[in-house]
């Protein structure tokens, strides 16, 4: 019996949907720490997006984004249907739980660095919320993307020969900015949560409501 030939457009087409599933998007893994949290359906998993106050400062996604990353986490066997239960308008939710390969996958990625600064401004904070959700400690990831960010803040302090005025102006403002984060990271790996200052600032509320 001769199997069927596979085409070069398929073949493709199965390259490009593996390469999907075996490398998640930032969404991905936000959505799969959410749903590794408890089981959730992708309304809920919008809404919590939308609603959390330090997640919605770090990332702002459209719902239908929700609803195709859950599509994709279930097809790499990340994420799994827990159950079904009636929705507000008729039609039935779908509730995915993480599967064990999934909390696998989700774990590691919260506790992995950046590798560029520019990835701090929303994946880097995306992790700190969601590990405050769960009431994980950030020193030692704090500590380690210092290290990270160090010899970067480092190599941005040393001028080229020759360097134009724009130039400089562009090196000395990542330079300021890589700098500063550096000085967060070792504030929130000295005092934890939110650091230094965040701790000052909730005793300062707490005895103004008190």
């Amino acid at each position: 019996m001769m199997r069927p030939q596979i085409t070069a457009t398929r073949a493709m087409g199965i390259l490009i949907v593996t390469m999907r599933l075996n490398r998640l998007s930032l969404l991905d893994q936000i959505v799969l720490a959410l749903v590794a949290e408890s089981p959730r359906h992708g309304f809920d998993v919008a809404e919590n997006l939308a609603t959390d106050e330090a997640l919605s400062l770090a990332v702002t996604v459209r719902r239908p984004l929700v609803y195709r990353a859950l599509d994709d986490l279930a097809a790499a066997g990340l994420i799994t249907v827990a159950r079904r239960e009636p929705g507000s308008r008729g039609a039935n939710r779908v509730v995915y739980r993480a599967t064990p390969k999934g909390r696998r996958v989700n774990t590691t990625w919260l506790n992995s660095v950046v590798s560029h600064p520019r990835d701090a401004r929303i994946e880097l904070l995306a992790k700190f919320a969601l590990r405050s959700r769960r009431g994980l400690p950030h020193q030692r990831l704090a500590a380690a993307q210092r290290r990270v960010f160090e010899p970067i803040a480092a190599a941005l302090s040393r001028s080229p020969s020759g360097e134009s005025p724009a130039a400089a102006l562009v090196r000395r403002w990542r330079r300021e900015s890589v700098t500063a984060m550096v000085a967060l990271l070792a504030d929130l790996e000295k005092n934890g949560a939110g650091g230094r200052r965040g701790a000052s600032r909730s005793r300062r509320t707490a005895s103004a409501k008190g």
